[in-house]
């Protein structure tokens, strides 16, 4: 009984940081602040009753992510998001897990649902790509 209530309280412990990592991740996917509100709150209204580790909700984020918004045309002010929202978004998701959110690769190709190393070229080709982009917006200025 007392594994059981120290698990629950565990969980409840968790439940914050899973909703600011979820909230942060839908950010970064969509640049807006609205859209990752609607996205986290979707998460865990759809999933609060399940068991879910935090990779298994970013996941179903990336997946509602791509059903919702993937194929509206973001904007941003801010530079560095705006760089971000011009990658594809497969690379865009990639890179966002392991440059901003510390995901190693093998997590990556959870929430990808790729191999280990379709999810390390994905990082690659997307930090390429977004370092090209980053030089030519310092260019332009």
């Amino acid at each position: 009984m007392v594994i059981l209530r120290n698990k629950k309280t565990q969980t409840e412990a968790l439940y914050p940081l899973h909703i600011k990592t979820i909230y942060n991740f839908s950010y970064r996917l969509s640049g807006n602040e609205e859209i990752a509100g609607i996205l986290t709150e979707k998460i865990f209204l759809d999933y609060r009753f399940k068991q879910k580790d935090k990779f298994q909700l970013l996941k179903q984020t990336w997946e509602d992510f791509l059903k919702y918004y993937g194929c509206i045309d973001l904007k941003c002010q801010d530079t560095i998001q705006k760089i971000l929202l011009s990658l594809p978004p497969k690379l865009r998701c990639a890179v966002i897990l392991r440059d901003i959110m510390d995901c190693s690769y093998q997590q990556i190709s959870i929430v990808l649902n790729q191999s280990d190393y379709e999810a390390a070229e994905l990082v690659s080709r997307g930090r390429e790509q977004f370092a090209r982009l980053y030089k030519k917006s310092n260019t332009c200025v």
